[in-house]
């Protein structure tokens, strides 16, 4: 199997489960959400487990402990907003929610990271919140937290996305993961502590779950930007949608109208043409930095060689 093909997978494997895990939280009932988030960030430390039995002082060491950090507090609080939106939200609009991330990474990326975003990307990026629009138009869905949720966390999961990048240039995957693991361990503990109880063999089931796929998902999701570039596999994950519509149809008897496909049109489409976009960028600024090809030279015949090097052959006397 060809890395592309192999990376193609790997999306499709890391869509499924991004999918299955707000699925697993739609159908808990009765468990607070701070008990959720607690589930999930024990999940993310578990699954550190290993690498740090191994190489405890490797997986800590980092040169940048308070990016770690903030990124960490960046997913702690992004988890609790989009678990409350997947809880009350049905699973196709949230999904498509959620892909409005890509729209704040072009909106931060000039103040944060000093990129210049020219008039094609923010016209993509408009297109894109006419979708969201067009999803929220008023009568379709009530405007209220859990749709403020939606966006918050798309909010800021283009932070997370923008400080993830900045750290990949030293960091290490698992060292990134763990820290994610710590924070967000100790910021819902706090929450969690006072509400916890037994939620019941069938909620507990449905915990462990959340606590597994996200970080496997995300396992899956590193390893296929591995083998392919990110303009590649990125488009894989808009597959979500069909994944979260078929489980909303089955599951919960939530059937997507015209306005939804409209939106998730507009969204995904803008969406993709921006990862493009970047993509091109990105092979420009690359392009005077690879080295030039090397051109063949003439062969020489031997009297011009001899020439060229100044060793010319003297007549012979007789």
């Amino acid at each position: 199997m060809s890395p592309m093909a192999k990376a193609g997978l790997l999306a499709v494997g890391s869509a499924f489960l991004f999918t299955l895990e707000t699925v697993v939280v739609k159908a808990i009932e009765g468990v607070p959400l701070a008990t959720i988030v607690l589930a999930r960030s024990l999940g993310q430390l578990a699954w550190t487990l290993p690498a740090f039995l191994r190489d405890p002082a490797g997986l800590v060491q980092t040169g940048q402990l308070k990016l770690n950090l903030f990124r960490g507090l960046l997913s702690g609080v992004s988890w609790y907003m989009y678990f409350l939106a997947f809880t009350t939200l049905p699973l196709a609009a949230a999904t498509v929610l959620s892909f409005t991330s890509v729209l704040f990474v072009t909106a931060l990326a000039g103040p944060v990271l000093g990129e210049r975003v020219r008039w094609r990307r923010w016209s993509a990026t408009l297109v894109g919140f006419l979708g969201v629009l067009a999803i929220v138009r008023p009568g379709a869905v009530e405007i209220g937290w859990p749709v403020v949720a939606a966006i918050g966390a798309a909010f800021l999961g283009a932070g997370i996305v923008l400080t993830t990048k900045m750290l990949a240039r030293s960091e290490r995957t698992g060292t990134i993961m763990f820290y994610i693991g710590v924070m967000t361990t100790a910021l819902s503990l706090p929450f969690a502590i006072p509400v916890l109880a037994w939620p019941g063999w069938w909620n507990a089931a449905l915990l462990l779950g959340t606590a597994m796929c996200g970080p496997f998902a995300m396992h899956l999701w590193i390893n296929a930007l591995r083998l392919a570039d990110a303009s590649v596999v990125a488009p894989i994950s808009y597959v979500r949608l069909v994944f979260a519509a078929g489980f909303g149809i089955a599951l919960f008897g939530e059937v997507p109208d015209a306005w939804l496909w409209l939106g998730a049109a507009l969204i995904v489409g803008s969406a993709l043409y921006i990862t493009q976009r970047e993509a091109k960028v990105a092979q420009r600024k690359a392009a005077p930095l690879a080295p030039a090809p090397l051109v063949p030279q003439p062969v020489k015949p031997d009297a011009a060689i001899a020439a060229s090097s100044g060793d010319v052959p003297k007549p012979k006397s007789r």
